[in-house]
């Protein structure tokens, strides 16, 4: 907390003043300071703030010029905790494209009212994929006139490689939290089921379990309607049969609203297959055979496909929401792009070349994974600024840049800070919090006649 007051207080002087003026106010020519005068400000707060013995990088530059306005520590390695997806960020938008898109298809051989044979889904990483966007897929196989499928549900994830769990996430094995979720060539929801709990009508019978999507849990329901009682829901996972298997335990009183528990899944394939499966029968659409993984064959014709929001759009989930998932598919999906398979190793290579391009060179920082879970990644102050600078300078990438990261006072993890003049609107940035890492990188955008800083 000490060591988040201090880069408040260092932002704020960054926008000129100590105090707070009326929202908006443009500051007079005369109360600009000249940049050894904030240099001399951002040293004093540094000076005096109690930081608990923590180790600090700081790095203030002019982002046209470069300029050093105040360091301290910037050549340090530490660990950027979630300023890693600055990183990400970057390279994605300068090797993807702003405009790049993740598609996903179904393909199968129709005869009259029936794919005759499998039908496969077809993936290509989309991290933002749902059971929703399946039912549009599965929607269009109906319109075609399909009202049977004669074999099985074949799901192609083969754009990425089968290693699911990202990089340094094996460092809290029994975690099944929703915010770690595996990466796979076709996900939905995040590849986090949601099991919805509501109580039955009398107490002593079990409570009503559905999931999103229906058909991929292994449940066993110990669950119990009471007459009176607060609720107490828990559901535990893990791995089992090819899939996820799940217990769900606790009480539920007669008359109280639904509840919903979520976790990780642990076969993003077989997930993605069941909800497409759901899609289909609850469409009519009746499938003989089993939800399995395999191969496309590259004649099977396209019957129904999607296309996702620009990268530029997924990104926000990235800057603004610190979405951990998002971020470690991207990643994987620059060595995707590269060459097939994607696979961590060609896309931390991809993402190296893309730091090299900017001035930093490989052996001096720690790459291990996009979304800077864990003990992991090591970053310097210096090293985090290059990229910003980069980014800004370029004026292909720097409004999707600037647009996906967090707005001070206004939305994202930065909502509730930076909330008053001159800081607000003013301060674009992406945040980084671990047990003992407390992390800010971005910009503070510059009031007319002043330059902005990074």
């Amino acid at each position: 907390m000490k060591r988040a007051v201090c880069l408040a207080a260092l932002i704020a002087v960054a926008l000129g003043t100590h105090v707070e003026p009326v929202a908006h106010a443009e500051p007079r020519r005369g109360d600009v300071p000249s940049t050894s005068e904030l240099s001399a400000r951002l040293r004093r707060i540094l000076s005096d703030a109690d930081l608990g013995g923590a180790t600090v990088g700081v790095l203030f530059v002019d982002v046209e010029s470069g300029r050093v306005i105040l360091e301290e520590g910037a050549d340090a390695l530490l660990n950027p905790a979630s300023n890693a997806k600055i990183v990400t960020a970057a390279a994605a938008l300068s090797l993807l494209g702003p405009e790049f898109r993740y598609q996903t298809s179904i393909h199968g051989a129709v005869d009259g009212a029936a794919v005759d044979g499998p039908l496969f889904l077809r993936g290509r990483g989309d991290p933002t994929l749902t059971t929703e966007d399946l039912w549009g897929l599965a929607a269009e196989l109906r319109r075609r006139g399909v009202r049977v499928v004669r074999g099985d549900v074949i799901v192609d994830g083969s754009y990425f490689d089968s290693e699911t769990e990202p990089p340094a996430f094996d460092q809290q094995p029994g975690e099944r939290a929703h915010f770690r979720a595996p990466v796979g060539g076709v996900n939905v929801n995040g590849n986090v089921v949601s099991v919805y709990v509501r109580p039955a009508r009398s107490p002593g019978r079990p409570a009503l379990v559905t999931a999103d999507p229906e058909g991929y849990l292994e449940l066993v329901n110990d669950t119990v309607t009471v007459e009176v009682g607060a609720p107490s829901i828990r559901l535990s996972t893990r791995p089992g049969g090819g899939g996820t298997r799940a217990r769900l335990w606790g009480s539920l009183p007669v008359g109280h609203h639904w509840i919903r528990q979520r976790s990780r899944i642990d076969n993003p394939s077989l997930f993605a297959g069941a909800a497409l499966r759901e899609a289909l029968t609850s469409l009519g659409v009746r499938v003989r055979g089993r939800v399995r993984e395999g191969r496309l064959d590259g004649s099977t014709r396209m019957l129904a496909s999607r296309q996702s929001d620009p990268l530029a759009d997924i990104l926000r989930l990235v800057g603004k929401n610190s979405d951990n998932f998002v971020a470690e598919t991207v990643l994987k999906t620059m060595g995707a792009e590269a060459a097939d398979p994607g696979t961590w190793d060609r896309s931390r290579r991809e993402v190296s070349g893309y730091l090299a391009s900017v001035g930093i060179s490989p052996g001096t920082y720690t790459l291990v994974n996009g979304s800077g879970l864990f003990d992991a990644n090591r970053y310097s102050a210096r090293q985090l600024v290059a990229v910003l600078r980069a980014a800004w300078r370029d004026q292909t990438v720097r409004p999707e840049f600037v647009a996906q990261l967090a707005i001070g006072g206004v939305d994202g993890t930065l909502r509730r800070r930076f909330r008053t003049a001159p800081a607000l609107r003013n301060v674009r940035a992406k945040t980084g919090t671990l047990s003992d890492v407390t992390a800010l990188s971005g910009y503070v955008l510059a009031p007319s006649g002043r330059r902005t800083v990074a």
